[in-house]
């Protein structure tokens, strides 16, 4: 029995919370999570760590060239849509490179370059957001919104010195 390496600490730290495992600080390292949860392995039928994280689509290399992708994409944005100042061809490779990243958009820069790319373009690509991006992406928007900045006008006397 071991803990296949695809499941990360944040992983490891919500399987403990939806299972209400006790006991576990959830504040260790993931080595310690890890040794923790062996003890538990029979009692909470925790088989299924063995096996590769069904959550993680990506390896660092394919989400690194996602991002470079991403990058190419912002890159021609900055330089004002101009084909020639940027690293494409012609338009129909930026909307191949936009049609293959729309499916991580759980990655800020790829949300942000099909963003660009819809609004100078009229297009409708849509990203493709994971629930739980999409619930903190959400959390955070109704933050934003709440802490609207207001002015403030106040009226009176005030003295000001100077030393």
């Amino acid at each position: 029995m071991k803990i296949h390496d695809t499941y990360t600490k944040k992983d490891l730290v919500k399987i403990i919370e939806e299972l209400q495992i006790p006991n576990i600080d959830i504040k260790l390292t993931r080595y310690d999570i890890v040794k923790e949860l062996y003890n538990y392995w029979d009692e909470y039928g925790l088989d299924f760590l063995e096996n590769e994280n069904q959550n993680k689509k990506l390896t660092i290399k394919e989400k690194n060239n996602i991002i470079l992708k991403a990058k190419k994409i912002i890159a021609f944005h900055k330089n004002g849509y101009i084909i020639e100042r940027s690293l494409y061809n012609n338009f129909q490779e930026i909307i191949d490179d936009c049609n293959y990243i729309s499916q991580y958009g759980d990655i800020s820069s790829v949300r942000r370059a099909i963003k660009f790319i819809n609004q100078k373009y009229d297009l409708n690509i849509n990203c493709i957001i994971p629930n739980e991006t999409k619930e903190l992406l959400d959390e955070k928007e109704e933050i934003k919104k709440s802490s609207i900045k207001g002015f403030s006008f106040k009226t009176g006397k005030f003295i000001v010195q100077f030393d």
